[in-house]
């Protein structure tokens, strides 16, 4: 055969298909990136999670007591900055709820019961919320609101436990999830108890109540924990300086109500006792009322982790923010928010990997060794 060939020579391709497109490999072979909701969308995730820890702090801490312990402008301008707060985290939630909605109708991953569950608990229970904007609501609504957010926690906490990055916030959502069932419980014994003069019954509803108390105790010192082990020193003294802020707070409401006290004592006093369940458990009322602030700072820890995937750190902050008490709208949006998100990270492969190399350490540099390096090569 001749080295010089002509065009007429070579073999002639037998397939049609235009060169672009033939040599254009599909999505699979280029290996697609998904897409990531929560890096998409974690500088709101980030400001919802502050303005919950914002607005339950005053509408829990602050607005309960300043009535009758300030004057009356001190007062109305309180409320004004509470209800402020309330309906811009309103807005935050309603918006997140809506977007991870969204992200789960495409998530395949997760089952059908479990998204069927967070869809229609974050449907109900915003739409609630938006109706008691007037605040004259049927007692059925929120009994019907907290019986859809107790699903709904269920729900994102059975898909949180079956990723590794994401067990923990299933363990704080079973947990408080308990605890909103036996308050629900509790509330209703204690509600027909009044009505059906039954002595029996009502000591029910306090066991119930006490049941709630350890199963928030627990959902905290879970969460306490793992806050613990992400990283050194830093986030152990941050949670040992959170755990001691609530106990210096408890310490001083229960100095708010002796005579000459501090007017901040007596607010203090004022709010957290009004913020205590009902009915009372047995024997853990100041368990109860410790309780309060320490899921606030815990809260405030979570929110300020740097190198945790951004949707784990607002589903636990939103999660503690709501204490398992979900005949509150705003608390109940808030544990719906924080099931959708945690069931959303569980299958964030793309940033839970961003996450891990976040936590790497980089190497050290030896100056020396690399002087001697360069030395070498030239």
């Amino acid at each position: 055969m001749s080295l010089y060939m002509t065009v007429a020579d070579l073999p002639q391709r037998t397939d049609k298909t235009p060169e672009a497109a033939r040599k254009r490999p599909d999505d699979h072979e280029r290996g697609a990136v998904p897409t990531s909701p929560a890096l998409s969308w974690g500088w709101l995730l980030r400001i919802t999670s502050l303005v919950a820890i914002a607005a339950a702090a005053m509408g829990t801490l602050v607005t309960p007591g300043i009535r009758g312990n300030a004057s009356d402008a001190v007062v109305v301008a309180v409320e004004q900055g509470s209800s402020t707060l309330g309906y811009a985290l309103l807005l935050l939630l309603v918006g997140l709820t809506c977007l991870a909605t969204i992200a789960l109708v495409r998530a395949r991953e997760i089952g059908v019961a479990s998204r069927t569950g967070l869809m229609l608990g974050a449907g109900t229970v915003s739409a609630a919320a938006l109706s008691n904007l007037d605040g004259r609501v049927p007692i059925e609504i929120p009994f019907v609101a907290a019986a859809a957010t107790i699903i709904a926690v269920l729900a994102g906490a059975y898909s949180a436990a079956r990723a590794v990055q994401t067990r923990a916030v299933g363990g704080l959502l079973v947990a408080l999830g308990f605890a909103a069932v036996c308050r629900l419980g509790a509330w209703l014994l204690a509600t027909r108890a009044g009505d059906a003069a039954s002595v029996q019954m009502f000591a029910y509803g306090r066991d119930l109540a006490t049941a709630a108390v350890i199963f928030e105790a627990f959902g905290q010192l879970l969460a306490a924990s793992w806050l613990g082990s992400r990283g050194t020193w830093g986030a152990q003294i941050s949670v040992t300086a959170a755990l001691a802020g609530a106990w210096l707070v408890t310490w001083c409401a229960a100095r708010g109500v002796e005579a000459g006290a501090p007017h901040w004592q007596a607010v203090l006093h004022t709010a957290l006792e009004s913020a205590a369940g009902a009915p009372r458990p047995y024997g853990l009322d100041r368990i109860e009322i410790l309780l309060i602030p320490a899921s606030l700072l815990l809260a405030l820890v979570a929110a300020l982790q740097r190198k945790t995937l951004v949707a784990v750190q607002t589903a636990l902050a939103l999660m503690l923010v709501s204490r398992g008490c979900f005949d509150a709208p705003l608390r109940a949006l808030c544990a719906v928010a924080a099931a959708q998100w945690a069931a959303l990270a569980s299958i964030d492969d793309r940033a839970m990997w961003r996450a891990l190399l976040a936590e790497r350490p980089l190497p050290r540099r030896d100056p020396d060794a690399e002087l001697a390096k360069t030395s070498a090569e030239s």
